[in-house]
């Protein structure tokens, strides 16, 4: 949802707008996360033993205090956690200090907190949750271009390549069968509560218009279709993206007049053709359509334009 919001914020919010050079900063550290993960899952998915895997898990401690945890694999004989860095250079995690120093290609030395005290903060709220289970953590650098310079002796720090050997490596150590995958994953998953940043704009704060998924720029609407002046792509449902983008940034619901200023169309008619595929959410002075949180995702009949439900 982070990612999705970031996005969103990148895409609407005007350049004018007092943090928008954050808010781009941050949507290229949240891309990079992504990325690293997928690297990660890439090699997880070489696994054959029975397992389940939670991705992103995020939940709060007894104390309120939050963790969130990039990869909890669940296997018969142990569970295992996995704390990813997507970060080029060279790399010294200094235990005593608690801090990772990374030295980039340039010169430029720069500061990161520990994850090694990260997954260890991890591994001791788990271990209540499932005492005399092994609980394993590990810190995955998942980008090729890093160099490990160095790391504590007794602790896993290691590239994204060596997942799947590290994992075979405590399967041959815990053999034993102690866990019920499906249950265990069921534990964890009743405990996962996303992280809710509400980022709150106002219709007057964002771009108006539906830009070309393609180009990026701003489309033309016409004959009941939205098309690109660059490079000629007609879509009927262009505008769903913009609605998506409303829904997460200003309200779940909009109105005729809204929607004609956010998709920058002049004919209020138009739009309610456009909106026909939402539900009204309210009547009277005003009427309120409900944006879906499946509006980029819904399926629809061409045949008639209605919703498939």
């Amino acid at each position: 949802m982070r990612l999705q919001q970031l996005e969103a914020i990148v895409r609407r919010v005007s350049e004018l707008h007092p943090n928008y050079l954050y808010f781009t900063e941050q949507l290229a550290l949240a891309n990079a996360g992504t990325s690293g993960e997928e690297e990660v899952y890439f090699h997880l998915q070489e696994l054959t033993t029975p397992h389940r895997i939670i991705r992103n898990m995020s939940f709060l401690n007894d104390a309120q205090h939050r963790h969130e945890i990039d990869f909890i694999v669940i296997f018969p004989s142990f569970i295992m956690c996995f704390e990813v860095k997507n970060m080029a250079g060279q790399l010294h995690f200094d235990l005593e200090a608690s801090q990772l120093i990374r030295t980039r290609a340039d010169g430029v030395i720069e500061r990161f907190p520990n994850p090694i005290e990260q997954i260890n903060r991890h591994m001791r709220v788990l271990s209540p949750l499932f005492p005399n289970i092994p609980i394993i953590g590990a810190v995955v650098i998942a980008n090729r271009r890093a160099i490990i310079t160095s790391k504590p002796p007794d602790f896993p720090i290691f590239h994204a390549d060596y997942v799947h050997s590290f994992i075979e490596k405590n399967l041959m150590q815990y053999t034993e069968s102690i866990l019920d995958l499906d249950k265990a994953y069921a534990r964890l998953i009743s405990l996962h509560s996303p992280r809710k940043e509400p980022l709150s704009f106002t219709l007057e704060q964002l771009k108006y218009g539906v830009f070309c998924k393609k180009c990026a720029i701003k489309m033309h609407f016409g004959r009941g279709k939205f098309i690109c002046t660059r490079c000629q792509l007609q879509d009927k449902y262009a505008h769903f993206q913009a609605l998506h983008d409303f829904r997460i940034l200003v309200d779940t619901k909009i109105t005729n007049q809204q929607f004609c200023q956010l998709c920058d169309i002049s004919s209020r008619h138009a739009a309610k053709r456009l909106l026909r595929f939402l539900s009204i959410k309210q009547r009277g002075k005003y009427t309120y359509y409900a944006i879906p949180e499946q509006i980029l995702t819904m399926n629809l009949d061409e045949s008639n334009d209605s919703l498939m439900r």
